[in-house]
């Protein structure tokens, strides 16, 4: 009798070990660099985690730089899960700094997106950091929701917008809840800047969330409960 549940269970822990692992697995962090809103310039720079051009070894951070659009140094360093949240408790997070050197009107868009994300969730986008010289003007964006499709923003899955802010230092919030209309889906921050003098801009985009309690579990979690409640059952039974 003990060989025979010791297989039940270890059955169930094969199961549950794919349905853990499933598409999350194949989901990669991208970020991207580039000359206008959507990314449709034809010369922009995107990066995947752990591939070409990527600065970093460890999975779920990336980092890299160019030199591109009016701007002498651009640097987007971005971070998702497994380094940070979780594919049920989501979280980005974008670290980037842009220089000119002249007194021109610059413009550049900066971007961190990743897939497989489930549940509802209710999110925190914030934003901060500095514009030497005070020149310059940085709005923070998130996208998702509607597709499990990386570096899919339009005013249609649009969830965050922080505003434009300017002055040698900034620093902002914006809450709200995301419903999904797909399950996984994918989830893209972004932040769009802008100089008018020499100088540099740096600054942090963090999407925090955390899931909605009506969020029904995974079948994961279903299936680790039913165990949990076999093994109590079986224990009674012995005793």
């Amino acid at each position: 009798m003990r060989k025979r549940t010791s297989g039940i269970l270890i059955g169930f822990l094969a199961i549950v070990g794919l349905l853990g692992s499933g598409e999350r697995a194949d989901a990669a962090l991208i970020a991207a660099i580039c000359n206008d809103l959507a990314c449709s310039g034809g010369d922009d720079l995107m990066v995947q985690d752990n591939a070409a051009g990527d600065m970093l070894s460890a999975l779920g951070g990336l980092s890299f730089s160019t030199s591109a659009f009016g701007f002498t140094l651009a640097v987007n360093t971005s971070q998702s899960k497994p380094m940070l949240g979780s594919a049920t408790v989501p979280q980005l997070d974008l670290t980037f700094s842009a220089t000119t050197a002249d007194s021109g009107t610059h413009s550049i868009f900066l971007y961190a997106s990743d897939t497989g994300f489930t549940g509802s969730q209710s999110q925190l986008l914030a934003i901060g950091g500095t514009n030497s010289g005070d020149s310059g003007t940085v709005t923070g964006r998130a996208w998702g929701g509607t597709s499990n499709t990386a570096l899919q923003f339009s005013g249609a899955n649009l969830l965050s917008n922080t505003g434009s802010f300017a002055g040698p230092a900034y620093a902002g919030t914006t809450t709200n809840s995301l419903v999904p209309t797909t399950d996984p889906y994918s989830l893209t921050i972004g932040v769009a800047l802008t100089r008018t003098t020499a100088g540099t801009s740096t600054g942090d985009l963090n999407f925090a969330s955390t899931p909605s309690s009506n969020t029904v579990p995974e079948p994961s979690s279903l299936l680790l409960g039913a165990l949990g409640m076999a093994g109590v059952g079986f224990r009674r039974r012995r005793s």
